[in-house]
């Protein structure tokens, strides 16, 4: 399957799911369902989350930035499907793919949409899996755990051998995540998400492997039943022998608008604003979300 087709699917699905969904009387309004809460047995959920980061600099080991001598861009597009199989538990599975573009400064980030494969730019599916989303404390309902396996299906993701630029890491991703969230007032909310990131390297070398820790904090405001602004904070250390090896913040502000019954649509920016030995750069979002 071709990046072309991969994508054609995944819109194809999505429209067929928006129609169907339009008719679900289950979905009265989709900002109940947050990620901390469970979907009702046999409810299904698509969502297709695109980002482009983009960056000219980047924060060394002392935390100042620097030029990076040129622009780097990743455009990721992750498409999720998710089926309630019990009142407490969830079953889905995810596939990535990504494309990167490098280029002089004043380069456009956009030029990593045109998917091709060059010595300054690649496209590939390059990540796949499947996961599980339980709620471990009935009483708790709004607090779940998910845990997914993503295996590397590319070879040679990072470029050693080919004359083309870095597209990810050799490595597969057991990533776990702790989600709650808490309504403050009829208008406010606040999630949190703690996760942890083993990156497992595909010839099992220890020295290629690691482990992150991101922390996310969403402050989100309902101004209507249909529409959801939300503020995100994002910590993301990566551990190494001596503690924390890297890290960064990002920050940023996004919004999120219901269609109809159970289509969402959702569009965010975030900036890089601080961090060691990693990107200063910036990400723009957009996602649709149908639950059925």
């Amino acid at each position: 399957m071709n990046r072309f087709t991969f994508l054609f699917l995944i819109t194809l699905f999505g429209f067929a799911s928006l129609c169907d969904a339009q008719s679900a009387e289950q979905n009265k309004t989709i900002q109940e369902y947050t990620p901390s809460v469970l979907m009702a047995k046999g409810q299904t959920e698509f969502k297709w989350f695109n980002s482009i980061y983009t960056q000219t600099h980047f924060f060394n080991a002392e935390g100042s930035k620097a030029s990076a001598g040129g622009r780097s861009t990743f455009f990721t597009s992750i498409a999720e499907f998710n089926y309630g199989v019990a009142p407490r538990v969830t079953l889905g599975g995810e596939m990535w793919f990504r494309s990167s573009a490098i280029g002089p400064t004043n380069a456009s980030p956009m030029q990593v949409l045109t998917f091709t494969n060059s010595t300054q730019s690649r496209s590939a599916i390059n990540l796949a899996g499947l996961k599980v989303k339980f709620n471990p404390i009935k009483k708790w309902s709004r607090f779940s755990v998910q845990t997914s396996l993503l295996l590397s299906v590319l070879s040679d993701p990072e470029s050693a051998k080919l004359n083309r630029p870095f597209l990810d890491n050799n490595r597969h991703l057991w990533i776990t995540k702790f989600l709650a969230d808490k309504k403050l007032s009829s208008k406010f909310q606040l999630f949190a998400q703690l996760s942890t990131w083993v990156s497992i390297d595909k010839n099992l070398a220890s020295d290629d492997s690691g482990v992150a820790t991101p922390f996310d904090l969403f402050l989100s405001y309902f101004p209507t039943p249909k529409i959801t602004i939300y503020f995100q904070s994002q910590f993301w250390p990566s551990l190494g022998t001596k503690g924390i090896s890297s890290y960064f913040v990002q920050e940023g502000l996004g919004l999120k608008y219901q269609l109809s019954k159970g289509v969402e649509i959702e569009s965010s920016y975030t900036l890089f604003v601080a961090g060691e030995d990693t990107g200063a750069g910036q990400t723009f979002n957009l996602g649709l979300r149908v639950l059925h």
